[in-house]
């Protein structure tokens, strides 16, 4: 578990400031410490590596084998570094990413944190910083010619690693992957070199649901920076119906894959099976409550269709309901893909497996900006949510792991919830874990469609665990939000007397019924300060502190091990019990 440690109390590690516009391959980097000096910056390095160590040094021999030149070309220090010591200096520039606890500046441990996505070292076969610390190998070097060593005035590339500083990759020598193949004119067939390597180029001008289309099981198709309105679909802006797709935008400094919406285009990308593409067939609408037409039987095959996909390096902007959407895929990642006002649900795996997004962000949805809804063995980690009504939303799924995200400015942080409108769907909601996330200022004005169960939600909330079984809340920082820190629910208990009590929505049934208490829930080692000193003037401001507990049962959930300083709870008298947990 990785901790850093401020004055009298263990804090979590920071959650990474989505997208991690922080490194050298993006736009609007400036250099850090530009007046300083390299000796001077060389005297500030030993209270960085101190930093380090004191983050990483339990679980990594990176620093101890490296020393200065974990960050340095130099054993030394000084005024030279490689990519990992020069990703490192662009975050402690870039106030607006990695700045997670809103105080201006980017401390050290929040640089590291903003880092420990990227593959600074440019390793061939993908290793992430993190991982690569991991397994005590060197994040900013690699094997062979092939590092860049970064300066004020400029880089040097294809340099050498520095000897006796320990392994230098998880998998040893590995080459840089090859450089991508130019792409052919949007009218000729794909010739047979392409489809031997199994890579479709899509350059500005051409059609990228037309390389989609083209094709095999397997292939890789790479986009090339530039903004694009796909036009051959009036619904989606484009849709995957075919396993094992690659779907790669190109992003370098500064170039980016932009996927606008072309018209009136209600989701950005859909990965569906093929008989889904036109949801309006089905549905009155797209939008939430997602109404069905008369004729149409509620209910969906839980069963996957599409197996192995993945969207990587896209920004999707604009679209009248989603951004991205998946249904019944088995095996998917979702890496560095940016929702920008995309107005219900920004990036939405439903009734899918075993996936994972990381790295990516989602901003201005009036619903969710992550959504995972009846899935399972879904890891979501390393995102930034903003600006959204729930920043991240989990409901009527198993097995879900929330980790390092950083959610701020959103109505509610997360939302981990059981819900009868889709409990037909999948029943249950079980083993949601939350770990090293921060989830700071959820204050934004609900925006929720009127007359949904989402615009009961009240702003100011941290995590609202409603209903939600098996799960364990850990070492998460969460602070000024105006209601509550952590709140875990019985769903009932919570929604009566509103049109959605029980006892009167038509959707709820006895076995929702028997499902909707919270139980056997863990709180472990949260820091949560300064939550529900400003109520928003809901039915649930005599609750405000920063853990509340509002079950008609102890249901086995317990809490230990909190830095907290209000809490609430329904058991015993005022301000109630919290239960503890069992050695």
């Amino acid at each position: 578990m990785l901790m850093f440690h401020g004055p009298g109390r263990t804090r979590p590690a920071s959650a990474h400031a989505a997208n991690n516009p922080v490194t050298r391959l993006l736009p609007g980097a400036v250099l850090l410490f530009a007046g300083l000096s390299a000796a001077g910056t060389a005297a500030a390095f030993p209270p960085l590596l101190a930093d380090w160590q004191a983050r990483y040094g339990a679980i990594s021999a990176s620093g101890d084998n490296a020393q200065c030149q974990l960050c340095h070309e130099s054993s030394s220090g000084g005024g030279s570094w490689n990519a990992y010591g020069w990703d490192i200096r662009l975050a402690k520039e870039n106030v607006a990413a990695c700045d997670v606890n809103g105080n201006g500046t980017v401390s050290n441990e929040e640089a590291f944190f903003c880092v420990e996505p990227l593959n600074s070292d440019g390793d061939g076969s993908g290793y992430t910083n993190l991982e690569e610390i991991g397994v005590s190998t060197q994040p900013g070097w690699t094997n062979g010619a092939n590092n860049t060593i970064f300066t004020q005035t400029g880089t040097l590339t294809g340099q050498l690693p520095p000897d006796d500083i320990g392994p230098l990759d998880p998998d040893g020598t590995e080459p840089p992957p090859p450089v991508e193949p130019p792409p052919p004119a949007d009218d000729e067939d794909l010739p047979p070199g392409q489809r031997k390597r199994q890579t479709i180029v899509v350059r500005p001008g051409q059609s990228i649901q037309k390389a989609i289309d083209q094709a095999a099981h397997g292939a890789r198709i790479f986009v090339l920076a530039g903004t694009y309105r796909e036009l051959s679909d009036p619904v989606n802006g484009l849709r995957i119906n075919k396993s094992g797709i690659q779907l790669v935008g190109q992003k370098t400094r500064y170039k980016e894959v932009i996927l606008e919406n072309a018209g009136n285009q209600r989701n950005g990308i859909v990965v569906v099976p093929e008989e889904r593409n036109d949801c309006l067939e089905c549905h009155v609408s797209m939008a939430p409550p997602f109404e069905l037409y008369p004729d149409v039987e509620p209910g969906m095959d839980p069963e996957p269709v599409l197996y192995d996909i993945e969207v990587r390096n896209i920004i999707i902007n604009n679209f009248t309901n989603n951004g991205l959407f998946t249904e019944r895929v088995d095996g998917f990642k979702i890496v560095n893909v940016e929702s920008r006002n995309n107005k219900n649900y920004g990036i939405f795996p439903t009734l899918s497996r075993n996936g994972l997004v990381t790295r990516s962000k989602a901003t201005g949805a009036d619903d969710s900006g992550i959504w995972i809804e009846t899935s399972e063995n879904v890891q979501v980690t390393h995102n930034l949510v903003e600006g959204n009504t729930n920043g991240i939303e989990v409901s009527n799924s198993d097995d879900i792991e929330l980790s390092y995200n950083v959610a701020r400015g959103n109505t509610a942080a997360f939302a981990i919830l059981l819900l009868p409108d889709i409990f037909d769907d999948r029943a249950g909601a079980k083993r949601i874990d939350m770990r090293n996330n921060w989830l700071i200022a959820n204050n934004k004005p609900n925006t929720a469609r009127p007359g949904s169960v989402l615009a009961t939600v009240p702003p100011g909330t941290g995590i609202l665990h409603l209903g939600v079984d098996d799960s364990v809340i850990e070492n998460n920082y969460i602070a000024d939000n105006g209601l509550g820190g952590i709140v875990i629910a019985d769903y009932c208990l919570t929604v009566a007397g509103t049109p959605f009590a029980c006892d009167q929505d038509p959707t709820v049934t006895p076995e929702f019924i028997a499902d909707n208490f919270a139980t056997n829930n863990r709180v472990l080692n949260n820091v949560l300060v300064n939550n529900g000193t400003n109520p928003p003037g809901s039915p649930f401001d005599f609750a405000a502190s920063d853990l509340i507990l509002l079950t008609l049962g102890e249901w086995g959930n317990c809490y230990s091990g909190n830095d907290y300083t209000t809490h609430f709870s329904t058991l015993g008298p005022y301000p109630g019990i919290l239960p503890p947990c069992a050695p």
